[in-house]
């Protein structure tokens, strides 16, 4: 890899030598005339190959509003570069001189920062498929937070404890992230310890009748409240209710108090682990 590099560089030395001699060579008048026209016409047509490229880009919904200006100026780069290369070679300036030290700044460059271009890599692949968006509740595998920003180097969270958080855009998009609000629905989900000494119709009357009394809850799926397991000291009942997921907290914060209210009206013990002890008299 050191020799390649090395011989890349040697390559460009001696390139960029050819160039400064093609520059210094008398240039005939009628040449630098016709690249300066042919430069001009290129700019021209630049200019009507980027409207269409920005017609093309608005037909194309899924691609985010953010990408749209970073693939403009791309295009625009590209297009003037390839007009100047045009213009450089009818005055006989060698392209392939210019290749190869773009070539060796390049790879400098790239070694320089790769962990910036890893970053922005992860940006485009972030903007382009839309895996969230702006005002989404997503989890990684070290934060969850709500999107407030979403940049080419980074994306920044806001903390369900206002903490800013921002997660460099190579970590999120080569690891696992859950997005709770893609859907635009979220399932509650409530786990309640209830007495051996209540029926299941009991729990799941007064269960749904704290559901039904909450406003905000939906409808479809209808809510549902399931015998989920036998403990020591408790029955455990599931809970199930959807919600619209920008008010999944609110709504789950209430309806535990409404459940509280529901189980005290109709006689539900919500049970704590506890223990008990028989007593047996002596030679029994």
């Amino acid at each position: 890899m050191p020799d390649d590099i090395s011989a890349t560089v040697n390559e460009a030395v001696s390139e960029t030598a050819s160039i400064w001699q093609a520059l210094g060579s008398s240039i005939p008048v009628e040449k630098i005339l016709a690249a300066v026209l042919v430069l001009a016409l290129c700019l021209l047509a630049r200019r009507y190959l980027l409207m269409a490229f920005d017609r093309i880009l608005r037909r194309m919904p899924r691609v985010a509003p953010e990408l749209h200006s970073i693939l403009r100026t791309v295009m625009r780069f590209l297009l003037l570069f390839l007009a100047v290369m045009i213009a450089l070679n009818i005055i006989g300036v060698p392209i392939s001189s210019f290749l190869a030290v773009f070539s060796v700044m390049g790879l400098a460059l790239s070694l320089a920062v790769q962990g910036v271009l890893k970053n922005f890599a992860g940006g485009l692949i972030i903007l382009a498929s839309k895996p969230f968006t702006l005002g989404d509740y997503i989890e990684s595998e070290t934060v969850a937070g709500t999107v407030e920003e979403i940049s080419l180097l980074y994306t920044r969270l806001t903390t369900p404890d206002g903490r800013a958080v921002y997660m460099p855009n190579d970590t999120l998009y080569s690891s696992r992230m859950i997005n709770y609000t893609y859907s635009g629905t979220r399932r509650m989900e409530l786990s309640i310890g209830v007495s051996y000494d209540n029926t299941p119709q009991q729990v799941r009357a007064a269960a749904l009748e704290a559901v039904a009394s909450l406003e905000g809850i939906l409808s479809d799926p209808a809510p549902a409240v399931h015998l989920d397991s036998y403990g020591d000291s408790a029955i455990q009942y599931l809970i199930h209710a959807w919600v619209p997921a920008t008010d999944y907290a609110t709504l789950r914060f209430a309806l535990n108090e409404r459940i509280y209210d529901a189980f005290r009206r109709h006689g539900v013990e919500i049970t704590y682990p506890h223990l008990n002890v028989h007593s047996v008299a002596a030679g029994k």
